[in-house]
């Protein structure tokens, strides 16, 4: 979909940049809140799910959706760190490869499909409880504050702001 920092910071000891990447190109892709339900879906493989053409991730992601449709706030937070969890344990090499294949798909869609993208990430952060908006908020500002100010610009001009 796009890249959150540059080359240099992927080779960088850990830093969570391509974690907000992942979660970012999985909620435009439509997660979305709810009520409660019984079990959490499983995370996805990041890397699996990088090289899916992005129409079968568009539907992987709906049924994602679903799933966590009717997960509790409490039930999302989990999920996000779990997916965090995977993230992280990726050597940077992978997740360079990955934010990459991402960047380019985001890059070959049409500005109808990232304009829907966008709106679906707005619908998402509106339906969450105002806990979740400070929280997500908060994750953003931290990724932010560890970003070169090179980084952000980056960052901004990729995603299209």
């Amino acid at each position: 979909m796009f890249a959150l920092s540059s080359d240099y910071a992927m080779c960088q000891p850990y830093r969570p940049i391509p974690i907000l990447l992942l979660v970012a190109c999985m909620l435009a892709f439509g997660l979305r809140s709810g009520g409660a339900q019984a079990a959490l879906p499983e995370v996805p493989d990041p890397q699996a799910w990088s090289t899916l053409p992005a129409a079968e991730r568009d539907a992987r992601a709906g049924a994602l959706r679903e799933k966590l449709r009717a997960a509790t706030p409490d039930e999302r937070r989990q999920f996000r760190e779990r997916l965090r969890e995977r993230l992280s344990a990726i050597p940077p090499e992978q997740r360079r490869e990955i934010a990459d294949r991402l960047r380019e798909d985001w890059k070959a869609m049409s500005d109808a499909d990232r304009d829907r993208l966008r709106a679906e990430r707005r619908d998402y952060i509106r339906s969450l409880s105002a806990e979740e908006r400070k929280a997500l908020l908060r994750e953003r500002r931290e990724l932010l504050d560890r970003m070169t100010p090179e980084e952000r610009r980056r960052w901004q001009r990729e995603i299209g702001r």
